[in-house]
Parts: structure tokens; sequence; C-alpha cells
């Protein structure tokens, strides 16, 4: 709940055009290894998914 609460006054900061605070900004986020391009995958991922619900 704590994340969430600060992670909201962030984005507020943001939308009323207060100073950045983040402190993530600037770092790199490397690519997951192996993968390449549109996330061809989730379309299977979600119907894995919606198989398991129906049949629990």
């Amino acid at each position: 709940a704590q994340l969430s609460t600060h992670l909201g006054m962030i984005m507020a900061d943001a939308i009323l055009d207060r100073p950045n605070r983040n402190p993530l900004k600037g770092l790199e986020w490397p690519a997951v290894p192996g993968h390449f391009g549109k996330p061809w995958f989730l379309p299977l991922v979600g119907m894995y998914y919606k198989m398991l619900d129906r049949f629990r």
C-alpha cells in the first residue's frame, strides 16, 4: 500500500508539472533476453489463463 501511494504522488506531481522526483529516471532498462519485437505470445498466455479459470 505504501508503494502505490508513493507512486501515485509521483504521478500527480508529473501531471501538475512539478519537479520530477522519480529515482528511477535515467536508469537503463535492458530488454528481456531472447525477446525481440512485438509480444506475439501474449494472446496465447491469455488463452491459457482463461482455460485455467474455466476448468477450476
